[in-house]
């Protein structure tokens, strides 16, 4: 053999082989640096927020710091919503691109504590209720978690939990796999190891966020001041601190996909009929006792949330921004979004708004009605010149008045998504003394008579039908107001008016 075929085949044995080449190391990214969460509301909402599951979404973007090494690694961001949708998530700043990525799902709770433990050694200890004495004692699980957890002891094989004494298993180590945050990990190949910033966009569901209207009437009854807040629940089990908030209003369209949330399984105990293989104790209910780690952490069901403080109002956020056909709502400063829990933000803030008092009873063209009282409303132009002129996302309202009394509630109300330019009404309780009737004439013809007892005048405004219907009155032309018929009327103190109409 030449000199020049030892050195190719001793170059050649030099080289790492392709199986090396392939190793992959694990990266961890424990927590982002920096978080932003664009919320979008639960499509066709109405009232309150589901605390318990609430139905919107969030675009969650994260920042994160990692250190890759050279050539195929596995990074794993944790912390990751729970609600996240795997094939939404974009990830920016990877040298080597991103080649595979997974949603794991396998979370730390004593069920998958139990099933990653099967075959390797625990320790129990059992409490004597007369004496309080404890004794511990190795033991290996052999079966679990499925209807109960069975272990070998130096006795025998026996069903945890059906000794009748009070028992608790400790866990040398957590298993490898399981995590206490939700993981999403990506599979990247770096050309050189080195530092890099990584941002990590993802959709994520269980997120929500509504607004919340309180009025306050001035004394002279001719303007109010209007505060807005808007309510933002997380139902993911990640808090976001110190986020950069943003709410988006408006109707997306929206097809279902699957969502994949975190597999917490929950452990269940149930005696076996036979007790153990040494006693013959017979099968009870087993008593709801604690699984721990040898660190000590308990594994208990998340508080519920705890109620927003109504805290003094923060300098409101500028107007909003178009996004498309929608509305762009920012956080002016960065806020804490706690898991399974509502925040409250200021959303909005003037003064000094005119408005038109008016009294309002909708009738159906078959209703009889005799006497019926009527709602108070207050009607506001959502205009620049009117002190308002931005677009107003549906929420809840409030009215108050100032009284000699003290601040007194007037009335509670919805408001639907009312863009620069609309009227919209306050609801600001009902009144006894404009009272509405209405009786038929004929076929398909009804008489509505309205009167004001009060002592000064009064508008009162009358919407007939449902939106579109054709209604025709006689001698008066009846304008439309968010599609329904409306006859309007001002009423002097005392006086009365009649309005015949068909359908």
């Amino acid at each position: 053999m030449s000199r020049l075929h030892l050195a190719v085949i001793l170059a050649a044995g030099a080289l790492p082989s392709a199986g090396a080449a392939q190793e992959t190391r694990m990266v961890v990214s424990a927590a982002p640096a920096r978080v932003a969460l664009t919320v979008y509301r639960a499509a066709y909402a109405r009232g309150d927020i589901d605390r318990a599951n609430p139905r919107g979404f969030a675009m969650v973007t994260e920042t994160r710091k990692v250190r890759l090494p050279r050539g195929r690694a596995e990074l794993r961001f944790e912390g990751v919503a729970e609600g996240i949708v795997p094939v939404s998530a974009v990830i920016e700043g990877l040298p080597g691109g991103t080649i595979e990525k997974n949603r794991d799902a396998r979370l730390l709770s004593p069920a998958s504590l139990v099933d990653g433990t099967l075959g390797r050694e625990v320790t129990i200890t059992r409490t004597d209720k007369a004496t309080g004495r404890r004794a511990s004692e190795d033991a290996t699980i052999v079966a679990g978690p499925q209807q109960g957890v069975v272990l070998r002891t130096q006795k025998g094989i026996e069903a945890l939990r059906c000794s009748g004494l009070p028992e608790k298993l400790a866990f040398g180590a957590v298993p490898p796999g399981l995590s206490s945050k939700p993981v999403l990990s990506v599979t990247t190949d770096s050309p050189s190891a080195r530092t890099v910033t990584v941002r990590l966009s993802y959709l994520a569901s269980g997120f929500d966020w509504r607004a919340s209207y309180v009025a306050t009437q001035a004394a002279d009854g001719r303007t109010l001041d209007l505060f807005g807040w808007l309510t933002l629940a997380n139902g993911n089990g990640q808090a976001f601190p110190q986020a950069e908030v943003n709410a988006v209003a408006g109707r997306l369209h929206r097809v279902a996909t699957p969502q994949l949330q975190a597999a917490i399984a929950r452990l269940r105990m149930s005696c076996f009929p036979l007790g153990t293989t040494t006693s013959d104790l017979t099968s009870r209910n087993a008593p709801q006792q604690e699984i721990i780690v040898t660190a000590r952490r308990r594994f208990e069901e998340a508080p519920p949330p705890l109620a927003v403080a109504m805290a003094a109002p923060p300098p409101p956020p500028p107007p909003p921004e178009d996004l498309g056909d929608l509305k762009l709502y920012r956080v002016p400063e960065r806020v804490t979004v706690a898991p399974r829990a509502q925040k409250q933000v200021a959303l909005l803030t003037r003064g000094n708004i005119p408005f038109e008092r008016r009294y309002r009873r909708a009738v159906s063209p078959w209703q009889m009605l005799d006497g019926a009282p009527t709602a108070v409303v207050l009607v506001l132009h959502n205009e620049s010149n009117a002190g308002l002129g931005l677009a107003l996302p549906q929420g809840t309202t409030a009215l108050y008045a100032q009284a000699t009394a003290g601040r007194q509630l007037l009335g509670l109300g919805t408001l639907t998504d009312r863009a620069e330019g609309e009227t919209f009404r306050l609801s600001a309780g009902t009144s006894t003394q404009v009272l509405a009737t209405q009786k038929p004439l004929a076929q398909r013809e009804m008489l509505v008579t309205i009167s004001n007892a009060n002592p000064f005048p009064v508008s009162v405004e009358i919407p007939i039908g449902s939106p579109g219907q054709k209604i025709t009155a006689q001698g008066e032309n009846l304008p439309q107001t968010d599609g329904v018929a409306t006859w309007s009327r001002s009423l002097a103190a005392g006086e009365e008016a009649q309005l015949r109409y068909s359908y």
